[in-house]
């Protein structure tokens, strides 16, 4: 049997709830958006308050630097407290996070006419994978 890549709605999908299930493990509460919420696909309550999260999954088969970007449409997505981009290894269906603010994604974000994107080498610059603390100071960076 040949591995093969998802499809990106499956990827999207799976994306969304692997970061629900991690973020509730952690001790938050999370839960994916409603269909066509804008703007975001999970909500996590921190600190008492509700926070917006914008999920973008991409997948590899044999490394990580298969992965050359994450599409992000800032004038559709911009207004997410957070966002997480999730290098999924479809060896071992292994989630690694990268859990950003609006600011360090907008940092790390290149647009051009239509969409723009992320950028795996200037996100792993900037975020240490698996590393939640940005959405509570009692949340430790996980190992990967």
């Amino acid at each position: 049997m040949t591995l093969e890549k998802l499809s990106s709605p499956q990827s999207g999908t799976l994306g969304e709830l692997l970061t629900v299930a991690k973020l509730n493990t952690l001790g938050l509460a999370a839960y994916i958006s409603p269909e066509g919420a804008p703007g975001h696909d999970v909500i996590v309550v921190v600190g008492g308050q509700p926070k917006s999260i914008e999920v973008k999954t991409r997948q590899f088969l044999r490394r990580p630097t298969e992965i050359t970007r994450w599409p992000v449409e800032m004038h559709k997505k911009g207004d997410a407290d957070f966002f997480i981009f999730i290098e999924l290894d479809l060896r071992t269906m292994a989630p690694t996070f990268y859990v950003l603010t609006n600011e360090q994604a907008r940092a790390v974000h290149r647009n051009y006419e239509g969409g723009g994107n992320c950028y795996p080498p200037e996100v792993r610059k900037q975020i240490r994978p698996n590393d939640f603390s940005v959405l509570g100071s009692s949340i430790a960076v996980l190992e990967s």
